[in-house]
């Protein structure tokens, strides 16, 4: 079968060499940095300089898999476009999506950086995801190792997989050849740059080992060292040296060739001498034939190789694309549960909306409750879906016989780690659990899942539908597909509809005065609030207020404002009562604050307070809080501050959150940056949810108006 693919951001050809090993054709191919194109043109006869942005996908020939390293590009998503695919505009990634939607491929491998899966938190990849299967491809991703493929190097990069008949690639399946030794891959002879013996210092024997990714640190360059986080007598540790002046032992692998490193300061021990590796041992670690032809400087192949992808690790996806989606892809059984889901998961994301799905009002009450309690209700959401998978898979199966003990009971929890979590992790649905939605304590009773359940599930309105339907489809012989198609078109409306981006006034204003500031927090504090945790807010402006003073305010000077803990947990392992905690150098206690909302402080909450930070050297404690203590209370809460005075010296300071946050901007000399603190914490912390942003675009656009 002559299969043809297009090769997009090309560079110098690591794609296309593996692809055409396997006996693909390469139709088209695209890159716009000119030394890439020189490169490329020397090995394949054709100049493939193009700008994506501007290529018409008329103009290119038709294909069978798309191949594209791609920059990998934050994403501006405003919350009112028409989907995932939309917000991709802009970027270089949207011009993948635009060539695959006039195209229709029947696949695609994209490749990117394995931070790609941790970038902006989650959800730029979250985003590409998404975006692929509103095009209608089943997608599937891992990051490899290129170690793992025949060549000596610890290079992990993420590979996204795409059929548009919806197969799910299977990873598992890749052929793997680990290596752990460079020797084999070393030029014998050669002029070899070598440092001078006083130029290098080699560690003590006791301290060198295998490290887990199969580097083997040995030494290190005598060049300053670095500072920050490093405790004096720790050379031996490869971390405390920046990563050109590393030395590695060549019985080892090497790491991550980088297309930043243009001088090519890659050190290597080999045979009792420190040497450079050369560029020909860089290219050999990627998987380059000898015979590939290098134009251009030294620093500028350095930088092209840095920057290609490990060619035996693309042959081995190549192989396996061929197989799974083009020979025996097409005899894939769709009722194993992985091709069931994505079979399923395209019929529902291809819905106009939920309403599609079937159901009755009362039945798409139940579905709602479930999807709008999501990301908060995770583990009755993983079971929900677990449930109704395994019944549309085994229609004789009670699935409220949720354990294999129950008489003609089944094992929810094996088939929910085999296949659904792992499923609902692929998609990046916001219910994905780490490992199974049985983990949670109130669901994984030996009691059936009828409507009598008493396990202790936290919302009792997500509890009943949860319930409901399980006995829906039992008792009243409900389709479980329908409800199952409702849960993901749900799950997918509702992930879309929390991609925003918080407004930042100041581009609104060229600068806001400590007045606007303050009503626009205590509006999005007081903001009418359909669900609870509006009391994290003024936290997080207190928090962000400090993340300023601590680097402007001399007092602070040399202490250390720990991580925002979670605003929910009482049990703090930190030893401090408080909502945000300073510590001096040595680690203990300098200040800590306790934040109140809504709530009057009293002489009880000092004493309490008194209790718990009587045995630490703390020098302030501080009690804000939004409401002010009653009449009553003033002196009784006086006495006690008094009385710690005099026996522990800690100083408690009774205030108001809004006049601490208006005395704490003053004192700043750009409130801009408090602005954007508060909005990149609104935006990040995971306890903040989609009502309480939304709210605060809505407070802005009012503003603004």
């Amino acid at each position: 079968m002559n299969l043809k693919f297009i090769d997009l951001f090309a560079g110098i050809g690591g794609f296309r060499l593996g692809f055409e090993r396997e006996g693909f054709e390469c139709v088209y191919s695209s890159e716009i940095d000119e030394h890439a194109c020189s490169v490329y043109e020397a090995n394949f006869g054709e100049n493939p300089y193009s700008d994506i942005t501007k290529v018409d996908p008329k103009e290119i020939p038709d294909f069978d898999v798309l191949l594209a390293g791609f920059p990998c590009q934050t994403f501006s998503i405003c919350g009112k476009q028409k989907g995932f695919y939309d917000t991709t505009r802009g970027t270089l990634f949207f011009d993948i999506c635009r060539i695959l939607e006039a195209k229709k491929p029947k696949a695609f491998v994209l490749e990117n950086v394995s931070n790609l899966e941790k970038h902006d938190k989650g959800r730029t990849l979250t985003i590409m995801l998404d975006s692929l299967h509103e095009l209608g491809y089943t997608v599937n991703y891992k990051v490899l190792n290129a170690k793992d493929f025949g060549v000596p190097q610890n290079r992990e990069r993420i590979i996204i997989v795409g059929s548009i008949d919806g197969f799910l690639f299977d990873f598992e399946k890749l052929e793997k050849k680990p290596v752990i030794s460079m020797k084999p891959f070393l030029d014998k002879d050669g002029n070899f740059e070598y440092l001078n013996e006083d130029e290098y210092t080699l560690i003590d024997k006791k301290y060198i080992n295998v490290q887990k990714s199969g580097l083997i640190f040995v030494g290190y360059r005598n060049k300053k060292i670095r500072t920050v986080g490093v405790r004096p007598g720790t050379e031996h540790l490869s971390r405390v040296h920046k990563q050109p002046n590393r030395i590695y032992s060549a019985e080892g692998i090497h790491p991550t060739i980088a297309s930043q490193e243009t001088s090519g300061r890659y050190w290597i021990l080999v045979d009792g001498k420190v040497r450079k590796l050369t560029l020909n041992e860089c290219f050999r670690f990627m998987g380059f034939p000898e015979n590939f032809k290098k134009v251009g400087t030294i620093g500028q192949l350095y930088q092209r190789i840095g920057n290609s992808i490990c060619v035996n690790m693309v042959q081995a996806v190549a192989k396996e694309i061929r197989n799974q989606f083009f020979t025996k892809g097409v005899n894939v059984e769709m009722t194993e549960p992985m091709q069931f889901l994505e079979s399923i998961y395209q019929e529902a994301i291809a819905m106009k909306d939920i309403r599609e799905a079937g159901l009755t009002k009362k039945q798409m009450d139940w579905v709602n409750a479930i999807v709008e309690k999501e990301e908060t209700q995770k583990g009755v959401f993983t079971v929900t879906f677990t449930s109704l998978t395994y019944k549309c898979l085994h229609p004789e199966q009670d699935v409220r016989l949720h354990q294999a003990n129950m008489e003609g009971g089944y094992s929810g929890r094996t088939f929910d780690t085999k296949y659904v979590t792992p499923f609902l992790k692929s998609k990046r649905f916001y219910g994905a659990m780490k490992e199974s939605g049985w983990l949670t304590r109130s669901l994984e009773q030996n009691i059936p899942y009828h409507k009598d359940f008493p396990g202790k599930i936290s919302n009792k309105k997500v509890k009943e539908a949860f319930l409901n339907i399980l006995d829906d489809i039992e008792t009243n012989k409900a389709d479980p597909k329908k409800y199952l198609k409702a849960i993901i078109k749900g799950s997918v409306v509702e992930k879309s509809k929390k991609a925003l981006v918080l407004i930042n006034p100041i581009e609104a204003e060229t600068k806001l005065s400590i007045n606007d500031i303050m009503l626009y927090l205590h509006r999005h504090f007081y903001y009418k609030y359909k669900s609870r945790g509006a009391s994290i807010l003024p936290v997080l402006a207190l928090y962000s207020v400090y993340e300023c003073i601590v680097e402007e305010l001399k007092r602070f000077k040399g202490k250390k404002l720990d991580a925002l803990a979670s605003h929910t947990s009482s049990d703090r392992s930190s030893g401090a009562t408080g909502d945000i905690v300073v510590r001096n150098e040595d680690g203990s206690l300098y200040e800590v604050v306790e934040v109140k909302f809504d709530i009057a402080p009293d002489s009880i909450m000092i004493e309490d307070a008194y209790k718990k930070i009587a045995t630490t050297t703390i020098q302030r404690y501080y009690v804000l809080s939004t409401e002010s203590p009653i009449d009553e209370e003033y002196e009784k809460i006086q006495a006690v501050v008094s009385r710690i005075r005099e026996e522990h010296g800690c100083q408690v300071i009774i205030n108001g959150v809004f006049p601490t946050l208006k005395y704490y901007l003053r004192l700043l000399e750009n409130t801009d940056k408090f602005v954007e603190r508060y909005l990149y914490n609104l935006a990040n912390d995971p306890e903040i949810n989609y009502e309480q942003k939304l709210a605060w675009n809505i407070i802005t656009n009012e503003e603004n108006d």
